[in-house]
């Protein structure tokens, strides 16, 4: 009777470490946001890397899980922006469109990043475009416009946050005569004074610990843009496309290395990473530009997919989009610009003879290679339509299904803390 007793004692506690070992919480986020990056965006550039024998999309194997999330903002019948959608992604509540980090009542709401940087965790902030740009400044500022550039950055500079690293900063605010900063020089200069390591050399540091607080802004790449003729201003403060400039395919992804290298810690992190000019390119209908976005994005998110293999217990990957841009379609009938009728077709590695994007060209030329692949386009502007949620790790299974993006920060934090 005793050894039964013994026996059953014995196993009753291994069900306890196994029940506590499975209920134990992500300690290791990564959220990544492909800003436009709708299903038909990723699925054509599945299609397009298989028949180039390129590197598979890490975050469509079959082990990690999928959902779908809605992307309205809080105006009626309004389609989103990356404002109101970065803030329901970063805070956890539909706002209005333009709106940054506040509800729909203008009043400040609370990131999951600021939550997860008082519980001590280490947060990074990574982004392919401006660092005051929409999406990451949802995750540390409060504005009721996301052209009040300069007040942006003054809230990323009082957030305290560990790690920034991106293209640069726009200047300016919505009301010009509110307007703080005159140069890059004065912003550099306030952020050292704030005890911000700022590091303008990304090459210099790119294995190596680094003290935090940190922001990483190349001034290599940032003097590349401000050299190139007839580009929109933000083109000024962003990477170049990968499809124009190889070189920095990979920037992305080494931001992204040097955030999990200079952020592991005991209490864990959160890293937000955003391939911000995958929008940009399907603002000017540009299939083959946005492809080689997306295969950068793809790069940064094999980063953090290494090192959940190395750390499967505690570590939660999530990637998805803030909305759709460009309406794409797989296959749009016939190309006009030549006497074909090949009404079902889809040929995406004609988009492979395209070697620079519209900013190098123009609409003409981008168009040709977009008709001639039979890819279709129903806008320049974002759509409502749903975008896909990948995710796999500790807690992955809760973001199967449909959802609203706002609900993002809730299924995140009920891991965290259970």
């Amino acid at each position: 009777m005793k050894i039964k007793n013994f026996l059953l004692i014995v196993i009753w506690s291994l069900i306890q470490v196994a029940t506590v070992y499975s209920q134990s919480a992500p300690k290791y986020i990564f959220l990544f946001i492909g800003d436009g990056m709708g299903l038909n965006q990723v699925f054509l550039t599945e299609k397009y890397l298989s028949e180039e024998k390129g590197g598979p999309l890490v975050f469509l194997n079959n082990n990690w899980k999928f959902g779908l999330t809605k992307t309205d903002c809080k105006d009626s019948f309004k389609i989103t922006d990356s404002g109101a959608a970065g803030t329901a992604i970063a805070c956890g509540e539909k706002t209005k469109y333009g709106y940054i980090g506040n509800d729909k009542n203008n009043l400040p709401l609370q990131s999951i990043a600021a939550e997860l940087y008082k519980k001590k965790f280490k947060i990074g902030i990574i982004t392919s475009v401006s660092l005051n740009h929409a999406t990451p400044a949802g995750f540390y500022a409060h504005q009721p416009t996301r052209k009040n550039y300069d007040f942006i950055t003054k809230e990323l500079i009082s957030s305290k946050f560990d790690f920034f690293a991106g293209g640069g900063f726009r200047l300016g605010n919505a009301d010009p005569t509110k307007k703080i900063y005159n140069s890059f020089n004065e912003i550099i200069t306030e952020l050292t004074s704030n005890k911000v390591n700022v590091i303008l050399n990304f090459s210099a540091i790119k294995n190596e610990k680094i003290s935090l607080p940190a922001l990483i802004v190349d001034t290599t790449i940032l003097n590349l843009q401000k050299n190139w003729k007839n580009s929109v201003i933000d083109e000024c403060y962003a990477f170049p496309y990968a499809i124009d400039y190889p070189e920095y395919k990979e920037i992305l992804a080494n931001y992204t290395a040097s955030a999990i290298h200079n952020l592991i810690n005991e209490n864990g992190f959160f890293i937000m990473v955003e391939g911000g000019k995958i929008d940009w390119a399907c603002h000017d209908n540009d299939a083959a530009t946005a492809i080689h976005e997306i295969s950068s994005f793809n790069m940064a998110i094999i980063k953090a997919y290494e090192f959940y293999l190395k750390n499967p217990e505690n570590t939660l990957i999530i990637v998805t989009s803030d909305h759709e841009t460009g309406g794409m379609t797989l296959g749009k009938g016939y190309n006009e610009s030549s006497s074909s009728k090949n009404y079902y077709a889809l040929y995406p590695q004609i988009l492979a003879k395209q070697n620079k994007s519209r900013l190098f060209s123009d609409s003409t030329f981008v168009a040709k290679y977009s008709d001639d692949a039979q890819i279709g386009w129903t806008t320049s502007d974002h759509t409502a339509s749903p975008v896909g949620i990948w995710t796999i790790g500790k807690g992955s299974e809760k973001f199967v299904g449909i959802f609203e993006n706002a609900e993002i920060k809730k299924k995140i934090l009920e891991l965290v803390f259970p």
